[in-house]
Protein backbone atom coordinates (compact mmCIF):
# COMPACT_ATOMS: atom_id res chain seq x y z
CA UNK A 1 0.00 0.00 0.00
CA UNK A 2 2.83 2.41 0.84
CA UNK A 3 4.40 1.92 -2.61
CA UNK A 4 1.03 2.50 -4.33
CA UNK A 5 0.49 5.77 -2.43
CA UNK A 6 4.07 6.80 -3.13
CA UNK A 7 3.51 6.31 -6.88
CA UNK A 8 0.21 8.22 -6.67
CA UNK A 9 1.79 11.20 -4.88
CA UNK A 10 4.70 11.37 -7.30
CA UNK A 11 2.41 11.21 -10.35
CA UNK A 12 0.29 14.03 -8.94
CA UNK A 13 3.43 16.06 -8.32
CA UNK A 14 4.47 15.61 -11.97
CA UNK A 15 1.09 16.02 -13.67
CA UNK A 16 -0.32 18.99 -11.72
CA UNK A 17 2.61 20.87 -10.19
CA UNK A 18 0.92 24.32 -10.16
CA UNK A 19 -2.45 26.03 -9.90
CA UNK A 20 -3.74 29.55 -10.54
CA UNK A 21 -5.62 31.27 -7.71
CA UNK A 22 -7.22 34.69 -7.32
CA UNK A 23 -4.92 36.77 -5.16
CA UNK A 24 -6.87 40.03 -5.36
CA UNK A 25 -9.80 41.52 -7.23
CA UNK A 26 -9.23 45.08 -6.03
CA UNK A 27 -5.81 46.10 -7.39
CA UNK A 28 -5.78 49.65 -8.77
CA UNK A 29 -5.35 49.83 -12.54
CA UNK A 30 -4.17 53.45 -12.56
CA UNK A 31 -0.82 53.73 -14.42
CA UNK A 32 -1.24 50.30 -16.00
CA UNK A 33 -0.76 50.33 -19.79
CA UNK A 34 -3.74 50.64 -22.09
CA UNK A 35 -4.36 47.58 -24.24
CA UNK A 36 -3.19 47.61 -27.82
CA UNK A 37 -6.42 48.12 -29.80
CA UNK A 38 -6.24 47.26 -33.48
CA UNK A 39 -9.03 48.32 -35.86
CA UNK A 40 -9.28 46.73 -39.31
CA UNK A 41 -11.34 48.43 -41.99
CA UNK A 42 -13.51 46.10 -44.09
CA UNK A 43 -12.49 48.17 -47.12
CA UNK A 44 -9.21 46.49 -48.10
CA UNK A 45 -9.47 47.23 -51.84
CA UNK A 46 -10.20 50.87 -52.71
CA UNK A 47 -11.03 52.42 -56.07
CA UNK A 48 -8.69 55.31 -55.22
CA UNK A 49 -5.74 52.91 -54.91
CA UNK A 50 -6.69 51.14 -58.15
CA UNK A 51 -6.66 54.48 -60.00
CA UNK A 52 -3.29 55.29 -58.43
CA UNK A 53 -1.81 52.06 -59.76
CA UNK A 54 -3.38 52.67 -63.17
CA UNK A 55 -1.38 55.93 -63.29
CA UNK A 56 1.86 54.72 -61.68
CA UNK A 57 2.30 51.37 -63.46
CA UNK A 58 4.18 52.41 -66.60
CA UNK A 59 6.53 49.50 -67.32
CA UNK A 60 5.74 45.94 -68.35
CA UNK A 61 2.62 44.37 -69.85
CA UNK A 62 -0.13 46.92 -69.13
CA UNK A 63 -2.97 44.96 -70.73
CA UNK A 64 -4.16 43.63 -67.36
CA UNK A 65 -7.58 44.57 -65.98
CA UNK A 66 -6.73 45.78 -62.46
CA UNK A 67 -10.34 46.01 -61.32
CA UNK A 68 -10.84 42.31 -62.06
CA UNK A 69 -7.38 41.16 -60.92
CA UNK A 70 -6.53 43.15 -57.77
CA UNK A 71 -9.33 41.57 -55.66
CA UNK A 72 -7.45 38.26 -55.91
CA UNK A 73 -4.91 39.74 -53.49
CA UNK A 74 -7.52 39.39 -50.74
CA UNK A 75 -6.54 35.72 -50.79
CA UNK A 76 -3.56 36.69 -48.64
CA UNK A 77 -6.14 37.05 -45.82
CA UNK A 78 -9.21 35.07 -46.92
CA UNK A 79 -9.60 31.60 -48.43
CA UNK A 80 -10.52 31.98 -52.11
CA UNK A 81 -10.97 29.31 -54.75
CA UNK A 82 -10.56 29.11 -58.53
CA UNK A 83 -7.74 31.65 -58.73
CA UNK A 84 -6.20 32.17 -62.17
CA UNK A 85 -2.47 31.36 -61.87
CA UNK A 86 -1.66 33.17 -65.15
CA UNK A 87 -3.27 36.40 -63.96
CA UNK A 88 -1.45 36.14 -60.63
CA UNK A 89 1.84 35.75 -62.49
CA UNK A 90 0.98 38.68 -64.76
CA UNK A 91 0.21 40.88 -61.74
CA UNK A 92 3.42 39.82 -59.98
CA UNK A 93 5.53 40.59 -63.06
CA UNK A 94 3.86 43.96 -63.48
CA UNK A 95 4.57 45.07 -59.90
CA UNK A 96 8.16 43.84 -60.10
CA UNK A 97 8.71 45.75 -63.36
CA UNK A 98 7.57 48.92 -61.57
CA UNK A 99 9.61 48.15 -58.40
CA UNK A 100 6.68 47.60 -56.03
CA UNK A 101 7.10 45.05 -53.25
CA UNK A 102 4.14 42.96 -52.05
CA UNK A 103 3.99 44.67 -48.59
CA UNK A 104 3.90 48.08 -50.31
CA UNK A 105 1.04 46.95 -52.55
CA UNK A 106 -0.91 45.46 -49.63
CA UNK A 107 -0.47 48.70 -47.67
CA UNK A 108 -1.50 50.95 -50.61
CA UNK A 109 -4.65 49.15 -51.75
CA UNK A 110 -6.74 49.39 -48.52
CA UNK A 111 -8.32 52.42 -46.97
CA UNK A 112 -5.67 54.47 -45.16
CA UNK A 113 -5.90 55.19 -41.44
CA UNK A 114 -6.27 58.92 -42.16
CA UNK A 115 -9.33 58.19 -44.29
CA UNK A 116 -10.77 55.42 -42.12
CA UNK A 117 -10.46 57.20 -38.74
CA UNK A 118 -12.35 60.49 -38.67
CA UNK A 119 -12.01 61.65 -35.06
CA UNK A 120 -10.71 60.40 -31.72
CA UNK A 121 -10.99 61.40 -28.07
CA UNK A 122 -8.73 60.07 -25.33
CA UNK A 123 -9.64 61.02 -21.77
CA UNK A 124 -11.52 64.05 -23.09
CA UNK A 125 -8.79 65.31 -25.44
CA UNK A 126 -9.68 65.69 -29.13
CA UNK A 127 -7.41 64.11 -31.78
CA UNK A 128 -8.52 65.08 -35.33
CA UNK A 129 -8.09 62.13 -37.69
CA UNK A 130 -6.74 60.27 -34.63
CA UNK A 131 -3.27 61.61 -35.42
CA UNK A 132 -0.74 60.60 -32.78
CA UNK A 133 -2.89 57.75 -31.47
CA UNK A 134 -3.11 55.16 -34.26
CA UNK A 135 -0.41 53.81 -36.56
CA UNK A 136 -0.78 51.60 -39.64
CA UNK A 137 0.14 47.90 -39.43
CA UNK A 138 -0.11 44.85 -41.67
CA UNK A 139 -1.81 41.93 -39.91
CA UNK A 140 -3.17 38.50 -40.73
CA UNK A 141 -6.48 40.27 -41.51
CA UNK A 142 -5.09 42.95 -43.77
CA UNK A 143 -4.05 46.55 -43.35
CA UNK A 144 -5.21 47.86 -39.95
CA UNK A 145 -4.74 50.78 -37.55
CA UNK A 146 -3.22 50.06 -34.13
CA UNK A 147 -3.42 52.08 -30.92
CA UNK A 148 -0.70 51.64 -28.28
CA UNK A 149 1.13 48.83 -30.07
CA UNK A 150 4.92 48.59 -30.29
CA UNK A 151 4.63 47.20 -33.85
CA UNK A 152 3.81 49.39 -36.87
CA UNK A 153 4.23 49.56 -40.64
CA UNK A 154 7.04 51.94 -41.65
CA UNK A 155 6.18 52.14 -45.36
CA UNK A 156 8.28 49.11 -46.34
CA UNK A 157 7.62 46.46 -43.69
CA UNK A 158 6.36 45.91 -40.16
CA UNK A 159 8.85 46.74 -37.45
CA UNK A 160 8.98 47.38 -33.71
CA UNK A 161 9.53 50.84 -32.28
CA UNK A 162 12.66 51.23 -30.15
CA UNK A 163 11.30 54.28 -28.31
CA UNK A 164 7.63 53.56 -27.84
CA UNK A 165 5.49 56.15 -25.94
CA UNK A 166 3.26 53.72 -24.04
CA UNK A 167 -0.16 55.13 -23.07
CA UNK A 168 -1.12 54.43 -19.46
CA UNK A 169 -4.50 54.54 -17.72
CA UNK A 170 -5.09 57.78 -15.81
CA UNK A 171 -8.86 57.72 -15.34
CA UNK A 172 -11.83 55.37 -15.76
CA UNK A 173 -15.44 55.72 -16.87
CA UNK A 174 -17.19 56.50 -20.14
CA UNK A 175 -16.25 60.20 -20.13
CA UNK A 176 -12.55 59.24 -20.00
CA UNK A 177 -12.78 56.64 -22.73
CA UNK A 178 -10.90 56.23 -25.97
CA UNK A 179 -13.59 57.20 -28.49
CA UNK A 180 -13.04 56.45 -32.17
CA UNK A 181 -15.25 57.61 -35.04
CA UNK A 182 -14.63 55.63 -38.22
CA UNK A 183 -16.15 55.31 -41.69
CA UNK A 184 -15.13 52.58 -44.13
CA UNK A 185 -16.50 54.52 -47.16
CA UNK A 186 -18.14 51.74 -49.23
CA UNK A 187 -18.42 54.08 -52.24
CA UNK A 188 -14.62 53.86 -52.59
CA UNK A 189 -14.53 50.04 -52.45
CA UNK A 190 -14.06 47.86 -55.53
CA UNK A 191 -17.28 45.94 -56.03
CA UNK A 192 -17.44 42.64 -54.18
CA UNK A 193 -14.37 43.22 -51.99
CA UNK A 194 -15.76 44.37 -48.62
CA UNK A 195 -14.83 42.01 -45.76
CA UNK A 196 -17.00 40.91 -42.80
CA UNK A 197 -20.15 42.31 -44.39
CA UNK A 198 -18.87 45.83 -43.72
CA UNK A 199 -18.19 45.17 -40.03
CA UNK A 200 -14.99 46.32 -38.31
CA UNK A 201 -12.66 43.79 -36.71
CA UNK A 202 -11.32 44.89 -33.30
CA UNK A 203 -8.40 43.05 -31.66
CA UNK A 204 -7.27 43.58 -28.06
CA UNK A 205 -3.75 42.55 -26.99
CA UNK A 206 -0.99 43.66 -24.67
CA UNK A 207 1.05 46.55 -26.06
CA UNK A 208 4.11 44.28 -26.51
CA UNK A 209 2.19 41.66 -28.56
CA UNK A 210 1.57 41.55 -32.28
CA UNK A 211 -2.17 41.92 -33.09
CA UNK A 212 -3.90 38.55 -32.65
CA UNK A 213 -7.36 37.00 -32.51
CA UNK A 214 -7.18 35.85 -28.88
CA UNK A 215 -9.68 38.58 -27.91
CA UNK A 216 -11.64 39.92 -30.87
CA UNK A 217 -14.90 41.77 -31.53
CA UNK A 218 -16.75 42.32 -34.80
CA UNK A 219 -18.50 45.70 -34.74
CA UNK A 220 -21.40 46.48 -37.06
CA UNK A 221 -21.49 49.94 -38.69
CA UNK A 222 -24.22 52.58 -38.38
CA UNK A 223 -24.17 52.79 -34.59
CA UNK A 224 -22.28 53.22 -31.35
CA UNK A 225 -20.55 50.39 -29.53
CA UNK A 226 -19.40 50.44 -25.91
CA UNK A 227 -16.38 48.24 -25.19
CA UNK A 228 -16.15 47.71 -21.43
CA UNK A 229 -12.59 46.56 -20.78
CA UNK A 230 -11.35 44.26 -18.02
CA UNK A 231 -7.74 43.40 -17.12
CA UNK A 232 -6.52 40.11 -15.67
CA UNK A 233 -2.90 40.04 -14.56
CA UNK A 234 -1.19 36.71 -13.90
CA UNK A 235 2.21 36.18 -12.29
CA UNK A 236 4.20 33.36 -10.69
CA UNK A 237 5.30 32.73 -7.12
CA UNK A 238 8.99 32.34 -6.32
CA UNK A 239 8.56 28.58 -6.01
CA UNK A 240 7.01 28.32 -9.48
CA UNK A 241 9.85 30.35 -10.99
CA UNK A 242 12.34 27.77 -9.78
CA UNK A 243 10.47 24.90 -11.48
CA UNK A 244 11.69 23.65 -14.88
CA UNK A 245 9.69 24.63 -17.96
CA UNK A 246 8.22 21.15 -18.43
CA UNK A 247 6.84 21.31 -14.91
CA UNK A 248 5.32 24.81 -14.80
CA UNK A 249 4.32 24.61 -18.50
CA UNK A 250 4.86 28.30 -19.26
CA UNK A 251 7.55 30.65 -20.55
CA UNK A 252 8.77 34.00 -19.28
CA UNK A 253 9.09 36.67 -21.99
CA UNK A 254 12.89 36.43 -22.17
CA UNK A 255 13.12 32.67 -21.68
CA UNK A 256 12.24 31.43 -25.18
CA UNK A 257 13.37 33.22 -28.34
CA UNK A 258 10.89 33.66 -31.18
CA UNK A 259 12.67 34.34 -34.49
CA UNK A 260 10.48 37.24 -35.66
CA UNK A 261 9.15 38.88 -32.50
CA UNK A 262 10.83 40.79 -29.70
CA UNK A 263 9.60 38.80 -26.70
CA UNK A 264 7.81 35.55 -26.04
CA UNK A 265 4.02 35.63 -25.99
CA UNK A 266 1.69 32.73 -26.57
CA UNK A 267 -0.11 34.59 -29.37
CA UNK A 268 3.19 35.49 -31.07
CA UNK A 269 4.21 31.84 -30.82
CA UNK A 270 0.99 30.89 -32.64
CA UNK A 271 1.89 33.42 -35.35
CA UNK A 272 5.35 31.85 -35.58
CA UNK A 273 3.84 28.39 -36.11
CA UNK A 274 1.79 29.75 -39.00
CA UNK A 275 4.80 31.56 -40.47
CA UNK A 276 7.00 28.47 -40.25
CA UNK A 277 4.28 26.35 -41.87
CA UNK A 278 4.12 28.79 -44.81
CA UNK A 279 7.92 28.95 -44.93
CA UNK A 280 8.17 25.17 -45.06
CA UNK A 281 5.41 24.68 -47.62
CA UNK A 282 5.92 27.74 -49.84
CA UNK A 283 9.53 28.81 -49.22
CA UNK A 284 8.71 32.42 -48.31
CA UNK A 285 7.72 34.71 -45.45
CA UNK A 286 4.28 36.30 -45.14
CA UNK A 287 4.10 40.06 -45.61
CA UNK A 288 3.15 40.91 -42.03
CA UNK A 289 6.29 39.33 -40.53
CA UNK A 290 8.25 42.08 -38.74
CA UNK A 291 11.70 43.02 -40.04
CA UNK A 292 11.74 40.66 -43.01
CA UNK A 293 13.39 41.82 -46.25
CA UNK A 294 11.01 42.21 -49.17
CA UNK A 295 12.98 39.80 -51.35
CA UNK A 296 12.38 37.03 -48.79
CA UNK A 297 8.64 37.72 -48.61
CA UNK A 298 5.88 35.77 -50.31
CA UNK A 299 5.03 36.82 -53.85
CA UNK A 300 1.59 37.06 -55.39
CA UNK A 301 2.21 33.74 -57.14
CA UNK A 302 2.54 32.05 -53.72
CA UNK A 303 -1.13 32.74 -52.88
CA UNK A 304 -2.44 29.23 -53.85
CA UNK A 305 0.20 27.65 -51.62
CA UNK A 306 -0.69 29.94 -48.70
CA UNK A 307 -4.37 29.02 -49.07
CA UNK A 308 -3.48 25.33 -48.90
CA UNK A 309 -1.60 25.94 -45.64
CA UNK A 310 -4.67 27.68 -44.20
CA UNK A 311 -6.87 24.79 -45.19
CA UNK A 312 -4.54 22.40 -43.36
CA UNK A 313 -4.26 24.58 -40.26
CA UNK A 314 -5.31 21.74 -37.96
CA UNK A 315 -1.99 20.07 -38.81
CA UNK A 316 0.37 22.94 -38.08
CA UNK A 317 -1.54 23.94 -34.94
CA UNK A 318 -1.27 20.46 -33.43
CA UNK A 319 0.68 19.99 -30.21
CA UNK A 320 3.34 18.03 -32.08
CA UNK A 321 3.99 20.76 -34.67
CA UNK A 322 3.27 23.85 -32.56
CA UNK A 323 4.22 23.73 -28.89
CA UNK A 324 3.27 27.14 -27.47
CA UNK A 325 3.00 27.16 -23.65
CA UNK A 326 1.15 30.06 -22.07
CA UNK A 327 2.84 33.15 -20.63
CA UNK A 328 4.12 32.88 -17.05
CA UNK A 329 3.50 36.61 -16.61
CA UNK A 330 0.74 38.19 -18.66
CA UNK A 331 -1.85 40.93 -18.94
CA UNK A 332 -5.04 39.79 -20.62
CA UNK A 333 -7.71 42.22 -21.78
CA UNK A 334 -11.32 41.18 -22.14
CA UNK A 335 -14.10 43.32 -23.64
CA UNK A 336 -17.84 43.30 -23.08
CA UNK A 337 -19.47 44.95 -26.10
CA UNK A 338 -22.84 46.72 -26.00
CA UNK A 339 -24.28 48.03 -29.28
CA UNK A 340 -26.38 51.15 -29.78
CA UNK A 341 -27.56 53.47 -32.56
CA UNK A 342 -27.40 57.14 -33.56
CA UNK A 343 -31.08 57.95 -32.94
CA UNK A 344 -30.39 60.11 -29.87
CA UNK A 345 -27.47 62.09 -31.34
CA UNK A 346 -29.59 65.14 -32.39
CA UNK A 347 -30.85 65.48 -28.80
CA UNK A 348 -27.49 65.25 -27.01
CA UNK A 349 -26.59 68.09 -24.65
CA UNK A 350 -22.96 67.93 -25.75
CA UNK A 351 -22.51 66.46 -29.22
CA UNK A 352 -18.91 65.20 -29.66
CA UNK A 353 -19.64 64.38 -33.31
CA UNK A 354 -20.54 67.90 -34.38
CA UNK A 355 -19.24 68.61 -37.88
CA UNK A 356 -19.14 64.91 -38.83
CA UNK A 357 -21.61 63.24 -41.15
CA UNK A 358 -22.83 60.01 -39.57
CA UNK A 359 -23.41 57.65 -42.50
CA UNK A 360 -24.65 54.08 -42.56
CA UNK A 361 -20.97 53.10 -42.82
CA UNK A 362 -19.99 55.12 -39.75
CA UNK A 363 -19.08 53.49 -36.45
CA UNK A 364 -18.47 55.13 -33.09
CA UNK A 365 -16.53 52.97 -30.62
CA UNK A 366 -15.97 53.78 -26.94
CA UNK A 367 -13.22 51.84 -25.14
CA UNK A 368 -13.18 52.33 -21.38
CA UNK A 369 -12.76 50.73 -17.96
CA UNK A 370 -15.92 50.82 -15.88
CA UNK A 371 -14.17 50.18 -12.54
CA UNK A 372 -10.76 51.35 -11.24
CA UNK A 373 -9.62 47.83 -10.27
CA UNK A 374 -8.40 44.69 -11.98
CA UNK A 375 -8.08 41.01 -11.11
CA UNK A 376 -4.68 39.71 -10.02
CA UNK A 377 -3.98 35.99 -10.33
CA UNK A 378 -1.09 34.06 -8.84
CA UNK A 379 0.32 30.80 -10.13
CA UNK A 380 1.61 28.77 -7.20
CA UNK A 381 2.72 25.22 -6.59
CA UNK A 382 0.14 22.61 -5.65
CA UNK A 383 2.81 20.45 -4.05
CA UNK A 384 6.36 21.64 -3.55
CA UNK A 385 9.37 19.38 -3.11
CA UNK A 386 9.14 19.92 0.67
CA UNK A 387 5.46 18.94 0.66
CA UNK A 388 6.21 15.84 -1.42
CA UNK A 389 8.92 14.68 0.98
CA UNK A 390 6.67 15.37 3.99
CA UNK A 391 3.80 13.39 2.44
CA UNK A 392 6.07 10.49 1.58
CA UNK A 393 7.38 10.49 5.15
CA UNK A 394 3.83 10.30 6.44
CA UNK A 395 3.00 7.38 4.13
CA UNK A 396 6.07 5.43 5.19
CA UNK A 397 5.38 6.14 8.86
CA UNK A 398 1.74 5.03 8.58
CA UNK A 399 2.16 1.84 6.55
CA UNK A 400 5.73 0.76 7.29
CA UNK A 401 6.22 2.13 10.76
CA UNK A 402 9.35 4.00 9.73
CA UNK A 403 10.45 7.56 9.27
CA UNK A 404 13.48 9.32 7.91
CA UNK A 405 15.19 8.82 11.26
CA UNK A 406 14.34 5.13 11.07
CA UNK A 407 15.92 4.91 7.63
CA UNK A 408 19.04 6.63 8.96
CA UNK A 409 19.13 4.23 11.89
CA UNK A 410 18.84 1.23 9.56
CA UNK A 411 21.67 2.59 7.41
CA UNK A 412 23.73 3.22 10.54
CA UNK A 413 23.24 -0.36 11.76
CA UNK A 414 24.08 -1.71 8.30
CA UNK A 415 27.26 0.37 8.43
CA UNK A 416 28.10 -1.02 11.87
CA UNK A 417 27.44 -4.60 10.66
CA UNK A 418 29.71 -4.17 7.64
CA UNK A 419 32.38 -2.51 9.75
CA UNK A 420 32.23 -5.35 12.34
CA UNK A 421 32.42 -8.03 9.65
CA UNK A 422 35.46 -6.41 8.05
CA UNK A 423 37.12 -6.09 11.47
CA UNK A 424 36.55 -9.82 12.22
CA UNK A 425 37.92 -10.80 8.82
CA UNK A 426 41.09 -8.79 9.45
CA UNK A 427 41.44 -10.39 12.91
CA UNK A 428 41.12 -13.92 11.50
CA UNK A 429 43.73 -13.21 8.83
CA UNK A 430 46.11 -11.83 11.47
CA UNK A 431 45.73 -14.93 13.72
CA UNK A 432 46.18 -17.22 10.70
CA UNK A 433 49.43 -15.50 9.73
CA UNK A 434 50.76 -15.81 13.31
CA UNK A 435 50.22 -19.62 13.32
CA UNK A 436 52.13 -19.90 10.08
Amino acid sequence: MSFILTQFLYNRFEEMPTRVTIESQFESLIDLPYPAITLCSPNQMTITAMKYFNRSLVDGNLTIDLQATLPMLLAFYEIMNNLDADRLQHLQDLFEENRYSVPEVLATLPQSCDDFLKRCYLEGKLYPKCAGLFKPILTTHGFCCAFNNVYYFNGKRNTASNKFPNFTINAVGLFNSLTVVSDYDPADAIEGTLLNGGAIRVMYTDWTEFPADDETSIVDPNGESYHILHITYTYCSDEVQTLPVWSRNCFFEDEHHLPYFRKYHNSDCDHTCYLLAVRQACGCYLSFVPNVRSEAGCKITHIPCIINVKKEMYNWLSAQECDCPRDCVSRRYRAEVVMGNFNAVPYMLRNPYAGLKLNKSTSVMHFFFSTPVYTKLKQETVMSIISLVSNLGGVFGLFMGCSCMSVLEVLFYIYLAIKGRLRRQRERRRLHNQHL
